[in-house]
């Protein structure tokens, strides 16, 4: 967020250049002139740096000249500007220092705070990013001496801009919140307030939030259209280009950055070009247009070196990468990943970002023990006035005393009178307190009501739980130990035997599966699922179970089809991805008449696969329905005599909400059943690395 302080930053948008031009007269006192230059030159931040710099450098001359030396710091700063929006970092850093130098001689503490600020800017710039927080943090110190709002909003909004370069996105955002809800209190302050909703916007789209990030982007570009800020309408366009791209709108996208490049190159910023020549590369890549998204990145590659910033030519080579392997350029693409890395390493990303985070750890505890310090000042003062108060309430209280006893002789019956309308005020006080008091206690006694209640739906659903396990265990132990028995007596013949082993195996396996799901259910319960999410093909998935399940299916002549792509990757926890997709295709061979049909099918919705299992069995009646995914519910047996374990539903239903996901189910009784298992898309999030500055149970 290239945004630069001045002392002047709303009637910099605000004031018509015609207008200041003509009231400059060579004619008028110098201080005049001063004042009139001064307003000219933050005029053209936005609009064109080199003016800037034009009328900096004359009220320079006639501040000199009169020995204003306040005057002559913030002209060294405004030309330290116009040298920083053209990406020229080492001039503007010399003029910043020359204006730093000034300020402190005269202990101007508003020039300095200026300073300190511009100065961080530029050392972030060139990826120094512990100098550039310290000097933030002293340009704080000197704001808040001053009271000065916008000063300090700009530090707290520079600061959350170095956790937005770092990827600590939330902690960002925190700090632009609160930038917004100070600007809030400064109506007049409207570049104040599009820099906040701009900046908000970045953090938002970071997070995860395109809507509300998309409104915040439009917001910021209608207060800077209104204000005609050129850097600013190329930062919110760019702003909404990238969320428009995050959203499949290429050509829409496209219009709005290229309004941003416009904007750029009109005032010479070489910075935020790279990064907008960068966004543009991205949508051609997107849209496969391989030789534009590479001309693009090679451009944007070309700016970031000449703006001499290695963390941005370090973004350049991620784009061009990306396009070099788009392309199947192998080679070339490893050369750009050496460089890449060689750049990455020198930067010290992690070290800088923890040591950013224990420095401005360090000012938050600075600044409450200053707050502490100010309490204890505060409670001290309390302390005396209560001492005060204590003592007058004495007196008055011995005053009150000696008028009773004055009065007391002539007006006996008075007091007595007014002894009882004090009692009887105290009395239906003291009844209010009751009546109080037992409405609190009905109250009380409803939510105890309310937990009996609860407690008994989960002690009913606890014992039920115990009699499925129970029940489900008991009947294949106590038909294994009968086999045993029949087996030892000779009852059984070699043929009989042979015909109860194959139905036993069924039993067990049936079992085994059934104790698979309970462990699975009571891990998620007692400990917790670990969620590994990875890029799943669903397919791939969908086969292997197909195949697991082959013999179940033969038996009972079923036919099964996957009609689902290899283009549907999800990204979820394998190991839950196929415990799912296994329990509801052994539900639908279950309860599947021989000869019906198992369809498995995917769509792919607005970021999400949705995978579907249909089956035309016997289907489940609308009050089974209702109870399908909870303990309530009494399983049945499959169209061939098979045991149903109803853990396993409920297993599948937690287990696609730990993956961001959601399972429903279909069915009508004689027609068949539907399971639809929502999944999010490995290709959901975009990863973009573009700096947000402002200079100055489940």
């Amino acid at each position: 967020m290239l945004l630069f302080c001045t002392c002047f930053i709303a009637s910099a948008q605000t004031s018509r250049i015609d207008d200041l031009l003509a009231q400059l007269k060579t004619t008028d006192p110098d201080t005049l002139q001063i004042k009139v230059l001064r307003k000219l030159s933050a005029a053209y931040t936005s609009v064109d740096p080199i003016k800037k710099y034009h009328y900096a450098n004359q009220y320079l001359r006639l501040a000199e000249k009169n020995n204003i030396d306040s005057n002559i710091a913030n002209a060294y700063l405004d030309m330290g500007i116009a040298h920083a929006v053209r990406s020229n970092l080492d001039s503007g850093l010399y003029y910043f220092r020359r204006g730093q130098e000034k300020s402190k001689a005269v202990n101007y503490l508003s020039g300095m705070a200026r300073s300190y600020v511009n100065i961080g800017f530029i050392l972030d710039r060139q990826d120094k990013k512990r100098e550039s927080v310290r000097n933030y943090e002293e340009s704080l110190k000197l704001y808040r001496q001053l009271n000065h709002k916008r000063g300090i909003n700009q530090c707290i909004m520079n600061l959350g801009s170095i956790y937005f370069d770092l990827k600590e996105y939330k902690t960002a955002d925190i700090y632009f919140r609160q930038v917004l809800e100070n600007v809030r209190e400064t109506p007049n302050d409207q570049v104040g307030l599009a820099n906040a909703l701009f900046s908000l916007g970045n953090s938002n789209r970071k997070i995860g939030d395109p809507k509300i990030a998309l409104d915040y982007f439009k917001q910021s570009l209608a207060i800077r259209e209104k204000l005609g800020d050129i850097n600013g309408i190329a930062l919110s366009n760019w702003g909404v280009g990238l969320v428009l791209n995050d959203s499949g709108k290429h050509a829409e996208a496209l219009k709005h950055l290229e309004v941003a490049l416009k904007n750029n190159q009109q005032i010479k910023n070489i910075y935020q070009q790279a990064i907008v020549l960068m966004s543009i590369s991205e949508v051609y890549l997107d849209l496969k247009d391989y030789k534009k998204a590479e001309a693009y990145a090679q451009s944007a590659m070309a700016k970031a070196k000449e703006s001499d910033s290695q963390g941005l030519v370090a973004q350049s080579l991620e784009y061009l990468i990306k396009v070099e392997r788009a392309q199947k350029k192998f080679s070339e693409a490893l050369q750009h990943q050496s460089d890449y890395i060689a750049i990455s390493d020198s930067l010290k990303e992690n070290e800088t970002k923890r040591e950013v985070i224990l420095n401005d750890l360090a000012r938050v505890n600075t600044d409450n023990k200053n707050l502490e310090k100010h309490n204890e000042k505060i409670s001290a003062k309390i302390v005396d006035y209560s001492y005060a108060i204590v003592i007058i309430s004495a007196l008055l209280i011995i005053l009150i005393i000696l008028l009773i006893l004055y009065y007391q002789k002539n007006t006996g019956y008075k007091t007595a009178n007014e002894l009882l309308k004090q009692q009887r005020q105290q009395t239906a006080e003291v009844n209010e307190e009751l009546v109080a008091l037992n409405e609190e206690l009905k109250t009380q006694m409803e939510i105890v009501s309310a937990q009996n209640i609860e407690l008994e739906k989960l002690n009913k659903i606890k014992n039920k739980f115990f009699s499925i396990v129970s029940h489900d265990l008991r009947g294949p132990i106590h038909s294994l130990k009968a086999l045993f028995g029949m087996y030892r007596s000779g009852i059984l013949n070699e043929e009989e035997l042979t015909d109860m082993l194959q139905r036993l195996e069924d039993t067990v396996y049936t079992t085994a599966s059934f104790l698979d799901n309970l462990l699975e259910w009571s891990k998620s319960q007692l400990e917790g699922i670990v969620i590994h999410p990875a890029e799943v093909n669903l397919k791939d998935v969908i086969d292997h179970n197909i195949k697991l399940m082959d013999s179940q299916i033969r038996a009972k002549n079923l036919f099964v089809a996957n009609q689902t792509s290899n283009h549907d990757i999800v990204f979820a926890d394998l190991n839950m991805v196929h415990v799912v997709i296994r329990n509801l295709l052994s539900n639908a061979v279950k309860f599947c008449d021989p000869a019906c049909q198992i369809t498995f099918s995917s769509q792919n919705l607005d970021g999400k696969i949705k995978c579907s299992i249909c089956d035309t069995g016997k289907g489940i009646s609308d009050s089974d329905l209702e109870n399908l995914f909870n303990l309530t519910h009494h399983s049945q047996t499959g169209t061939s005599g098979e045991k149903g374990h109803h853990i396993g539903l409920i297993l599948c239903r937690d287990m696609i909400l730990q993956n961001n996901g959601t399972l429903e189910v279909e069915s009508k009784v004689g027609v068949g059943t539907t399971f639809h298992i929502t999944l999010p898309c490995s290709d959901t999030t975009k990863h973009y690395n573009f700096p947000t500055f402002q200079l100055n149970d489940i």
